[in-house]
């Protein structure tokens, strides 16, 4: 469990953007599906509010989270981040059906005092993806949100009433229903809803799910970059910088995690309840191996897919 202790060694600076990185206690795959990210991404809204934390930008990787916050003090972020990682860690475990903690103990922080470190900390954040080798451009990744600050269904059609299908409108309703109760969004409500809609209502169902639950300060971001298309516009430019926050190091794409994910898909094992990760030691050692066969990942991926030792 993540200490709710602030570290009284973490940097803080009043009005400083602070640049937050959190990853799993192994180093394993966080995300497998989109509904991974929707439950984080949703309690990330809802406790930000709760909190008073001030979020312009973050983005989901498969093994790690990162943010660019600001707060009023380090121990409003701190019970923020603890709070966070403790639902979440509570909600995924359950989900999985595992046991014991998700994060590592500590979450790395690094606060950026004048506007260019600010700018440069988020489009470092924005483009993580792109680093990682997973898109050519950060707009082009669902899980920096980055499409959603000036458009509502970047990926997929604006759903029209008198055509939509009812279990399409009626996902919508439960998902409006529970933001306007102040609650996030649970595995069990949206592996439920999701298992009723085809691929393309699925993907409209995301769409209105980041722009309702959408949180992120966009005046805030304005301001740093004048506007929101030059913010886009920036990380197409550059790629940002960060030496402080902590992040362990990994010269390595992330593409061998979206290939497993797939492949793992197409076998049936990556519905609710991630049924793989339940396996035996046997049995996941015959799936490491079929997953290095029939992929690119590495050793180390395919540990980390599996949250797997090994034989070590």
């Amino acid at each position: 469990m993540q200490n709710s202790k602030p570290n009284p060694k973490r940097k803080f600076a009043e009005n400083a953007l602070l640049h937050t990185y959190k990853r799993t206690r192994d180093g394993g795959v966080l995300f497998y599906r989109p509904i991974d990210h929707l439950v984080y991404y949703t309690l990330q809204s809802v406790l930000s509010r709760r909190h008073k934390v001030r979020v312009l930008g973050s983005s989901h990787m498969f093994t790690h989270v990162h943010e660019g916050a600001y707060s009023e003090d380090i121990v409003q972020l701190s019970a923020y981040e603890h709070d966070l990682s403790l639902i979440f860690a509570r909600e995924f475990n359950r989900e999985a059906g595992r046991s014991g903690p998700l994060f590592a103990a500590r979450y790395g922080s690094a606060p950026k005092r004048s506007d260019k470190d600010k700018r440069s900390c988020l489009i470092y954040i924005f483009n993580n993806p792109v680093e990682k080798k997973l898109v050519a451009k950060a707009q082009d990744d669902r899980w920096t949100f980055l499409p959603y600050y000036d458009r509502e269904y970047p990926f997929s059609r604006r759903p029209v009433i008198r055509n939509s299908r009812k279990q399409l409108l009626d996902a919508i309703h439960l998902v409006e229903h529970e933001y306007r109760s102040g609650r996030y969004l649970r595995y069990n409500l949206l592996n439920h809803l999701f298992s009723k809609l085809d691929n393309e209502e699925q993907e409209q169902l995301t769409d209105f799910i980041i722009q309702r639950y959408f949180f992120f300060d966009r005046k805030a971001c304005e301001e740093l970059f004048d506007d929101l298309e030059k913010m886009v516009r920036a990380t197409e430019f550059t790629t940002g910088k960060e030496f402080e926050v902590g992040e362990m190091f990994d010269p390595y794409s992330d593409t061998p995690y979206r290939e497993m994910c797939s492949l793992v898909r197409q076998h049936g094992l990556l519905g609710a309840g991630l049924p793989f990760l339940r396996y035996p030691e046997e049995r996941l050692a015959r799936m490491a191996q079929y997953l290095l066969e029939h992929t690119d990942a590495s050793e180390k991926h395919v540990a980390r897919f599996l949250h797997w030792r090994g034989n070590s």
